[in-house]
């Protein structure tokens, strides 16, 4: 925010679609609905693309 974002995007692992956990390191999506990111679109089966606006 100091340096000008006005949003933040990330594209996590969808949990409800493939419960292993090859790839959690960059979080579920339920983490980040929690953290108040917004789902977008499906990028591809199992990753949403989420956004924060700041």
């Amino acid at each position: 925010r100091q340096n000008g974002a006005r949003l933040l995007e990330a594209c996590p692992i969808d949990l409800s679609r493939d419960s292993r956990s090859i790839g959690l390191f960059v979080g579920s999506s339920r983490v980040f609905e929690k953290a108040g990111f917004e789902r977008l679109l499906e990028r591809k089966a199992g990753r949403p693309l989420m956004r924060l606006v700041l």
